[in-house]
C-alpha cells in the first residue's frame, strides 16, 4: 500500500517564500500605479484650472464695453482701468472693467452689462463681479477663485498707438478701451504663462 505524501517543511518554506516575493513585487507595482494615477490627476486638474482661467478672461475681455460706473462714494470711474498688481487687502484690482453679454433670466427688462475685475489675493487669482454697475455704500462684490499658487500676476495694455502700457488709462491716452490686454501668470513650480486677449475681439 502507498501512503499519501504531504509537503515537507522545506517545500512549504520555499512556497511561502515565493508567495511573499510575488506579493512584494505586486504591491510595489500597485503602489507605483497609484502614485502615477495621483500625479496624472493632479496634472489634469492643473491644466484644467489654467485653461478655465484663461477662457474666463477671454470671455470677459472680448465683451468689454465703454460704460463708466460710479463707485460707492459716487465718483465716476472709467469703463476700463488697470494698474500694476497690488496685493494689499485694500489695493485695487489689477484690471477692472464693464462687460456686456451677460445672460439674464428675469422676466422684466434688464441690462446685460456687468462690472468685473481680477485681482491676486494671497496667492490665489480671483474674479470679482458686482451685482450692479453703479454701486452704493452697501454694494458688495462676489469673489470666485480661479487658480491658486500664483506667485505673480502681471497685466499690460496695448493702445491704438501701438504702445504697451502698465496702467490704463495711461497718460495722454484718449481711448476708452485698450486694443488688447496681455496677461502673465507665474505659478509655483510651473513657470510663466502668457496670453494676449483682444478687446471686443
Amino acid at each position: 500500500m502507498k501512503r499519501d505524501r504531504g509537503f515537507t517543511l522545506l517545500e512549504l518554506m520555499v512556497a511561502i517564500g515565493i508567495f511573499a516575493l510575488v506579493s512584494v513585487i505586486a504591491y510595489g507595482s500597485l503602489d507605483r500605479l497609484l502614485a502615477d494615477r495621483q500625479r496624472l490627476d493632479a496634472e489634469h486638474e492643473f491644466w484644467r484650472s489654467l485653461s478655465l482661467t484663461f477662457a474666463r478672461m477671454e470671455d470677459d475681455l472680448s465683451q468689454a464695453r465703454e460704460r463708466p460706473v460710479r463707485d460707492a462714494i459716487g465718483f465716476l470711474q472709467p469703463a476700463f482701468r488697470g494698474q500694476p498688481t497690488d496685493t494689499r487687502a485694500t489695493g485695487l484690482p489689477s484690471v477692472e472693467f464693464t462687460r456686456g453679454g451677460v445672460l439674464t433670466f428675469d422676466t422684466g427688462p434688464r441690462s446685460d452689462l456687468q462690472r468685473v475685475a481680477y485681482r491676486l489675493d494671497d496667492g490665489t487669482l480671483k474674479r470679482l463681479a458686482w451685482p450692479v454697475l453703479d454701486r452704493g455704500p452697501e454694494t458688495k462684490s462676489s469673489e470666485s477663485p480661479l487658480i491658486s499658487r500664483v506667485e505673480q500676476f502681471r497685466v499690460r495694455f496695448f493702445s491704438a498707438a501701438g504702445v504697451w502700457l502698465d496702467q490704463w488709462p495711461g497718460e495722454g491716452i484718449n481711448e476708452i478701451l485698450p486694443r488688447g490686454v496681455e496677461i502673465k501668470l507665474t505659478l509655483t513650480g510651473r513657470g510663466e504663462f502668457t496670453r494676449l486677449f483682444l478687446i471686443n475681439g
